[in-house]
């Protein structure tokens, strides 16, 4: 990192900046947990469907193996810390502020935003893949139950 004095107007920016990128990451991690509960839901009514139907074909087997799979996934990325990480806390700063000075905070909150977006990024590239592999086993079980249904 550098250690060039940042101005107050650009520390100003830079705290807007990260505050837009918690906000994103945090409703990013909403989505896919929200994305990973259907696909859970889904799974699971599309397993009952399977079983309740039980057509002589043998595919059904292989379709439910799937959505058992799928269901697996996204329940890992239920599972999984998302963006949890939105910023100091602001008694922490103010506490802090009485035994030190303003734009030794700034930067200690600038660190702060930085490694926090950093941490929630890495968060989300775990849930992101876990979250799309159980989508693919999803439609794939759904196309191997339609394909033996005919």
């Amino acid at each position: 990192m550098s250690t060039k004095a940042i101005t107050p107007r650009l520390a100003d920016r830079l705290c807007s900046l990260a505050e837009s990128q918690l906000q994103i990451q945090a409703a990013r991690s909403a989505s896919v947990d929200a994305g990973a509960l259907g696909v859970v839901s889904a799974c699971a009514a599309i397993a009952a469907l399977i079983l309740s139907a039980r057509s002589a074909h043998h595919l059904w087997i292989a379709a439910l193996t799937l959505l058992a799979v799928s269901a697996g996934l996204a329940i890992r990325a239920l599972v999984l810390r998302g963006a949890r990480e939105v910023g100091p806390l602001v008694s922490d700063m103010l506490d802090a502020r009485e035994t030190r000075d303003d734009e030794d905070l700034e930067g200690t909150l600038l660190k702060d935003f930085a490694t926090e977006t950093l941490a929630n990024e890495q968060a989300l590239a775990r849930k992101d893949p876990l979250l799309a592999r159980a989508v693919a086993l999803l439609v794939l079980a759904v196309i191997l139950e339609l394909a033996g249904v005919q």
